[in-house]
Formats: structure tokens, C-alpha cells, sequence
């Protein structure tokens, strides 16, 4: 008989024999009795039989059980071999993402380099720039300085000039006005001078013509 253990999936084959259906009574034989319990040679082969029986049927459970073990160790070898390709592509994968890391951080690295270098540089020519800047600012500060200088005394000057020159204006205006002043005094003189010998002259045509002496 074949017992299975579903916990372990392993088989165990035990010899039933004894629990054989009784043998059925044949009539005595003919001939000479053998010795008290011992079988006939027809049941001895007929237990030959069942024991090659049981024996084909130990057999063929053993032969199936280890089908199905080799079965389960191909799966547990396939399994296996999955997982350790898993874990080789899990590590190539890992290997591949470092090396990407690595490239891509020592890629980060040169241009982080090339751009500082190009800043330095870029600030050194401005720097450079904004000391000529100076400079110039300087210079255009110290000539504005003095630009403003010489337009400041220029300035002072042409005040001192047109003052200068207001007064001399203002001399020479008074002497004119003075000048102008003589001239119509003198002229307002001359000018009644003449109106009085016009008056005479009128008075002494009328006595001529006989008209009484009139107040002009």
C-alpha cells in the first residue's frame, strides 16, 4: 500500500499482505499430503505473483515520486537560475547605473571646472575693465573739475568786465547827458534870443503901418 504525507509530498510504501482477502478453500488434493503448513507449490507461485506485484507497484510509486522530485528540483534549478539572473542583472544594472553615475558626475565635474575657469576669467577681464573705468572716470572728473574751474574764473572775469564796462557806459552817459543838457541850455538861450528880435522886428512893422503898439 502507498500512504502519502501531504505536509512533506513524500510517499511511503508499506507491505499489505496481511490484509489480504482469505484464499479461497480448494478441495483436498490427490496424491501425497506434503508436510503440516507448508504451501503448495500453486500458492507459492501465486505469492510470487502478488509479491511482483506489489513489488511493480513499489515500483512504479518510487518511479513516479521521483519524476516528481526531479521535476521539482528542474523548477527549484529554474528558479534558481532565474533569481541568479535576476540578482546578475540587478548587480550589471547597479554596475551600469554607478558607471553612469561616475560618467555623468565626472562630466558635472569638467563643466563645473570649464564655467569656474570661464567666470574667473570672465571677472578678471572685468575687473581689468572697471579699472580702466576708473581711471577715465578719474580723468573725466579732474577734467571737469577743471573745466568748471576755468569757467568759473571766466565767468568771474566777464562779470568784472561788464562791470567795468557799466561803469565806463554810465560816465560816458552822465558826461553825454551833460554834454546834452549845455547843448539845449545853450539852444534854449539862442532860441530866446531869437524870439525877442522876431518880437522887436514885429512891433516896429506895425508902428510903421501905423497900428497901436501891441503885446506879442
Amino acid at each position: 500500500a502507498v500512504v502519502s504525507t501531504q505536509s512533506t509530498g513524500h510517499y511511503y510504501i508499506t507491505n499489505n499482505l496481511s490484509k489480504m482477502p482469505p484464499k479461497k478453500k480448494k478441495g483436498k488434493k490427490k496424491g501425497k499430503k506434503g508436510e503440516p503448513g507448508e504451501l503448495s507449490v500453486k500458492d507459492k507461485y501465486n505469492k510470487t505473483l502478488q509479491e511482483v506485484d506489489s513489488l511493480k507497484h513499489e515500483l512504479e510509486t518510487r518511479t513516479e515520486l521521483a519524476r516528481r522530485n526531479n521535476a521539482k528540483a528542474n523548477d527549484l534549478k529554474m528558479k534558481v537560475s532565474e533569481w541568479e539572473n535576476v540578482v546578475k542583472n540587478e548587480q550589471e544594472e547597479k554596475l551600469d547605473i554607478s558607471a553612469d553615475m561616475v560618467r555623468q558626475y565626472k562630466t558635472m565635474q569638467s563643466t563645473m571646472a570649464l564655467r569656474i575657469h570661464l567666470l574667473e576669467t570672465n571677472l578678471a577681464h572685468m575687473q581689468v575693465q572697471l579699472d580702466t573705468t576708473k581711471s577715465k572716470l578719474d580723468e573725466t572728473e579732474k577734467a571737469k573739475a577743471d573745466l568748471q574751474k576755468k569757467y568759473d574764473d571766466a565767468v568771474e572775469k566777464m562779470e568784472r568786465e561788464m562791470s567795468d564796462m557799466e561803469k565806463k557806459y554810465e560816465s560816458i552817459l552822465i558826461e553825454a547827458m551833460d554834454a546834452v543838457a549845455g547843448k539845449l541850455e545853450q539852444a534854449q538861450s539862442l532860441w530866446q534870443k531869437s524870439c525877442k528880435m522876431v518880437q522887436l522886428r514885429n512891433i516896429a512893422k506895425l508902428r510903421e503901418f501905423g497900428l497901436p503898439n501891441l503885446e506879442l
